[in-house]
């Protein structure tokens, strides 16, 4: 089965950027990965998380723990923040452009992204600064999802909406990394409005429910 590796970035007592309304980075990214991790199951992907809480684990020991599971890939999860308070945007940083499946991810994950805020696709670029790359032995990206420092991205990365959409596109993108086909869900989930002894009732109940624009509302 292959491996994949998410890093989370900062938890705990290193909540990373904050936004200018006290939004956490950490907070954020946390919300994004417990989403992916949820549209993830179902896949033939072993998935390991550095956290699925509020927790501090060094940089050094993120690679260890990457390193030791032995991740085929391995992505991490932050967000953006600048002086400029203006600036908004989605890039993606890799150590080098060694791998082709990866170099493809990361320009589809750009511009996917980009496209949930219709905000510029600031582009792929290339560090060898960013630890979490520098020491991981696998193919490694570390998305920078928007700018939490910009009122108006900070605004956007707090709509739940918003928080599934981002993982929705990180996980269609792992998807196609690992040459999976997306698994299409037929969990249905059935509202229930009421029960009723006079079949009249039930049929009325039907009929405004209707009414109101839910058009396959049934009675069983």
């Amino acid at each position: 089965m292959k491996k994949l590796f998410i890093d989370l970035g900062h938890g705990g007592s290193d909540c990373g950027a904050v936004g200018q309304s006290g939004t956490h980075e950490s907070d954020i990214v946390l919300f994004i990965g417990k989403e992916l991790g949820e549209l993830l199951k179902g896949y033939e992907i072993d998935v390991k998380f550095t956290r699925t809480s509020d927790k501090f684990i060094s940089l050094s020991e993120r690679s260890k723990i990457a390193n030791d599971f032995k991740a085929d890939y391995f992505l991490s999860i932050h967000i953006n923040s600048a002086s400029d308070k203006s600036t908004r945007g989605v890039e993606v940083w890799k150590f080098s452009n060694a791998n082709t499946k990866l170099n493809s991810f990361s320009n589809g994950l750009c511009e996917d992204v980009s496209r949930i805020f219709n905000i510029r696709n600031r582009g792929v670029k290339l560090s060898k600064e960013f630890s979490v790359l520098k020491n991981t032995k696998m193919p490694a990206a570390l998305i920078e999802v928007d700018f939490i420092s910009n009122i108006d991205g900070e605004k956007d990365l707090k709509v739940s909406g918003n928080i599934k959409a981002v993982a929705v596109e990180i996980r269609d993108n792992l998807v196609h990394l690992f040459g999976f086909e997306k698994v299409s869900s037929d969990i249905l989930y059935k509202v229930c409005i009421g029960a009723y002894r006079e079949k009249s009732n039930a049929v009325n109940q039907v009929k405004i429910a209707k009414d109101k624009g839910f058009l396959d509302a049934y009675i069983i």
